[in-house]
């Protein structure tokens, strides 16, 4: 599929969506399965708003979590206080509400990166989302969150046209040309070994690398609380506490400018850090159309009978040729996901066709009818299970899972397929002045092998440090890459219909 499949107006609806207000998130989300049961601290709060604050952070996600952590282990921040502010429930967003599945992305994206930015800058982005794996993994077993169920599986990436998966093998082998220490971690899969090894029934071909799986609304939830345990004097948590504006007014207090208003009263900040992700531009609109909110959904499915539990084995993402149906306004997704609990064997699967006016939204009340139906069927369109496992003769094998629950959830997308990290310019903010505001949003589905290390970056260099060096320059929000031509509405769609 290409651009030009697409009719003029259903272009227009969607870079109207790009450039609409996301607004705040919605009171009323959807339940998503990761969040049964709420974390004690899922209403935290205080009893009466503080008045000020050295540190204000929008957002509770993985982002939000990082750069609280970063600040207070730092002794920089010596008795400063850090605050977060949520809309809703303690990590109710995005990082709440995901696939579960813990891996770089780069390989399959290395060669759009490399002739973007070139071979060294791809390479550094390849690297950094590496160390963001690997410094989730530590701190799951370091702070002993048993809870998250962190576990190293098989990633088994399938490919259901030849096309796109030639195109991923050729990223994926300068991949490991550019990074020697990766070399060999992937293996490539044929069609009869997809289907032999894997049961996939419609795969040419596949990739299979080492990768993990875990629960993040615990393992963040579960950092909060230590957080909270820690440096009960200079953290604070305020759920349901939305940031609706915010306002320089340094005349009045120099050394807390920043005027953060909220439905519980006002809070004055030393530094602001935007980690709301798809609803980040709400609060910084010059950036409406170069970061939206993107809905994606997931469910919960209880395992058949007759079904093996892989979860402590194998976690799948299954790539297929976007299609849009101008008649109905669907579009399929190109990439559908699915993982298991090794304890329950539950199966967690998202993906699923969106009617073209229901994408680009920040609504996650609602669970469309048309994906629901997608995802019940999935499993037995993608699985071709063996004869040994088939179910008793007259029995139904069309919906091998039992649905149990649904929900969905907001991405922030950039065009170029790249977060907005670091200092925000205040060409962006619109206020008088410049330094005092951080952005770390944006990850286009692909958080979590990015948002730690995002959130560690911007914390540090609010505390006067450098750039880490292992943050690559072209995840910076500077005014060259607001210019650029990859940031454009055009170069969103070029991605959203591109077939891999």
């Amino acid at each position: 599929m290409a651009l030009h499949d697409f009719s003029r107006h259903a272009t227009d609806i969607l870079i109207a969506q790009m450039n609409a207000d996301p607004g705040i998130p919605t009171s009323n989300p959807s339940v998503s399965g990761w969040q049964v049961p709420p974390h004690p601290l899922s209403e935290a709060r205080s009893a009466n708003l503080p008045p000020v604050t050295e540190f204000a952070i929008i957002g509770s996600g993985a982002s939000g979590c990082s750069v609280a952590s970063n600040l207070l282990q730092n002794e920089l921040s010596g008795d400063q206080r850090v605050t977060v502010f949520e809309a809703r429930t303690l990590t109710s967003g995005a990082t709440g509400r995901n696939g579960g599945q813990l891996l770089t992305h780069i390989p399959k994206f290395y060669k759009t990166y490399a002739e973007a930015h070139g071979k060294e800058a791809a390479g550094r982005i390849a690297r950094y989302a590496l160390r963001t794996v690997d410094k989730m993994v530590d701190i799951a077993y370091s702070e002993d969150l048993g809870a998250c169920e962190v576990r190293k599986v098989r990633d088994v990436m399938a490919f259901e046209d030849e096309e796109g998966f030639n195109a991923a093998v050729s990223s994926v082998r300068l991949y490991e040309e550019a990074l020697s220490e990766e070399n060999d971690k992937y293996s490539i899969i044929d069609k009869d070994s997809a289907k032999k090894h894997h049961q996939l029934k419609n795969a040419v071909g596949a990739l299979t690398a080492t990768a993990w799986a875990f629960w993040p609304y615990r393992l963040f939830t579960g950092i909060f609380q230590r957080l909270l345990d820690r440096y009960p004097n200079r953290f604070s948590i305020e759920t349901r506490t939305p940031v609706l504006s915010i306002d320089y007014a340094p005349d009045t207090d120099s050394k807390y400018p920043y005027i953060l208003s909220t439905p519980r009263g006002k809070v004055r900040a030393s530094q602001v850090f935007h980690c709301c992700n798809g609803f980040t531009s709400h609060l910084l609109p010059r950036l409406q159309g170069k970061i939206f909110p993107y809905r994606g959904t997931m469910s919960l499915q209880g395992l058949g009978a007759q079904e093996p539990n892989l979860g402590s084995k194998n976690l799948w993402l299954f790539y297929r040729p976007s299609t849009y149906d101008s008649r109905t306004g669907i579009l399929d997704s190109k990439l559908y996901y699915q993982h298991q609990n090794a304890v329950t064997g539950e199966i967690f699967c998202g993906g699923g066709v969106r009617r073209l006016d229901g994408i680009i939204k920040s609504d996650d009340e609602e669970v469309p009818a048309e994906t629901l139906e997608t995802l019940e069927h999935f499993g037995s369109k993608m699985f071709d299970r063996p004869a040994s496992e088939q179910k008793a003769e007259g029995e139904d094998t069309s919906t091998p899972f039992k649905h149990l629950q649904a929900w969905t959830g907001i991405m922030g997308m950039t065009p170029d397929i790249l977060p907005f990290v670091g200092k925000v310019p205040q060409s962006v903010t619109g206020r008088a002045a410049e330094g005092g505001e951080w952005i770390a949003a944006g990850y286009s589905g692909y958080g979590m092998p990015q948002c730690w290390s995002c959130g560690e970056a911007i914390a540090r260099m609010a505390l006067g440090e450098s750039k880490p060096d292992w943050l690559p320059e072209p995840l910076l929000l500077s005014e060259k890459r607001l210019t650029d031509g990859r940031l454009s509405p055009e170069a969103a769609l070029t991605y959203f219909v591109s077939p891999h």
